[in-house]
């Protein structure tokens, strides 16, 4: 894919799944990694990377934590290419256990944390740069027992409309809505209701990280330079619009 060497990477959420599958993607490119998650650096991972990355340990869901990391990257590089925001949380909870404090959290990690990201690194975009916004399923159709989740991913996705149309020409802006992912995400649900939501998917598998890596790749290349605004589903047909 063409428009990705040496370009300048802000990753979140970078030691789960799907975002270990994109850096090792992009790292093909020989571009500038900047990476954060809430939890310390996985020095074995990273360690493996040929493109330099710089690792941030960050609490997303707090904009000033984002801001300090914003500071520290304009210190470093003049401009930001690709904004990938994969960070996430995503637990079963009942309406009726979900408590004010649960449903604050999940809100402003799985939807304010994107705006947060934005607003802070608006200054830094480069021209003809491009952000990617990870919403889900569960925010065009809903999710039993996952109401703060649904609700948040729901918000990524007008977010993302919004900005399209704010941020251009300059800056593209897209979302991706997962499937089944085989990641950590998945291995807490039941085996009784991951083996039924496989069976009801017409490919009658989990996707894997890498095949959500490689959407986020194209959506930042050139492949996709006419391309905001859109949500891509990934999720081997089991929901379709």
């Amino acid at each position: 894919m063409n428009g990705l060497t040496q370009k300048t990477v802000v990753m979140t959420g970078a030691l789960g799944g799907i975002a270990k599958a994109t850096i090792k993607a992009f790292d093909e490119h020989n571009v500038n990694f900047i990476l954060m998650d809430v939890v310390g650096e996985d020095s074995k991972f990273l360690s493996t990377l040929k493109s330099p990355y710089t690792y941030f340990k960050c609490d997303l869901s707090c904009s000033d934590a984002i801001d300090q990391v914003k500071g520290e990257v304009e210190a470093r590089f003049k401009t930001v290419d690709f904004l990938i925001h994969a960070a996430g949380l995503y637990q079963h909870i009942e309406l009726e256990d979900l408590s004010y404090e649960e449903w604050n959290r999940q809100i402003s990690i799985n939807l304010n944390a994107n705006y947060y990201l934005i607003k802070s690194f608006l200054p830094l975009l480069a021209e003809q740069s491009a952000i990617v916004n990870m919403s889900s399923i569960a925010g065009h159709q809903g999710s039993i027992a996952h109401t703060a989740y649904a609700t948040a991913k729901g918000g990524v996705l007008a977010l993302t409309k919004s900005l399209a149309i704010e941020l251009a020409p300059r800056t593209r802006i897209n979302t991706i809505s997962p499937g089944l992912i085989d990641t950590a995400m998945m291995q807490g649900m039941s085996d009784e209701k991951r083996n039924a939501m496989i069976n009801s998917t017409p490919l009658k598998r989990l996707g894997q990280p890498e095949e959500i890596a490689q959407v986020i790749k194209f959506l930042c290349s050139s492949g996709a330079s006419y391309i905001t605004g859109e949500n891509i589903h990934v999720n081997g047909g089991l929901y379709r619009e």
